[in-house]
């Protein structure tokens, strides 16, 4: 039987050795209050790297490049309601300055040091930025 995956972009935008993190409301429907890459959903008819300058532009207000964006790690995680493979990209250039564009959704966007990451984030996410600074480029997350 063939089943359809969900397809996500996420990326991580890096300044002064910190990376960008934004923080999902508290009435958010999945992982509420919790710290979270820049990204989301890709749609219909885009690429992985369309996706993100459309979303890092909705998200945090700035300009991104396609070619600016460079792939580090693809994982595939299901759940009870949904499969997802996400594709995560280090952006280091962009116009702008960061903020948070959607305070509806978002309740910080803060930046934050790889070993000093807050204790309330997504666990795919915090397990993508451990293993792409281990140089793994590829995970599976199975429900446990």
């Amino acid at each position: 039987m063939n089943h359809m995956l969900t397809p996500y972009a996420l990326v991580i935008l890096r300044k002064d050795n910190k990376i960008a993190l934004l923080q999902r409301a508290a009435t958010a429907s999945f992982a509420p209050g919790d710290y979270c890459l820049v990204g989301g959903a890709v749609e219909k008819h885009e690429t992985f790297r369309v996706a993100l300058v459309r979303e890092v532009y909705e998200e945090v207000g700035v300009i991104i490049q396609p070619q600016d964006l460079h792939f580090v790690h693809v994982f595939y995680r299901t759940n009870k309601i949904q499969e997802i493979v996400a594709c995560v990209f280090v952006c280091d250039l962009w116009q702008g300055e960061p903020y948070n564009k959607e305070p509806e959704k978002h309740t910080d966007l803060a930046w934050f040091a790889l070993d000093e990451l807050p204790a309330k984030m997504i666990p795919a996410h915090r397990g993508a930025l451990a293993l792409i600074a281990q140089g793994i480029s590829y995970s599976e997350q199975e429900p446990g």
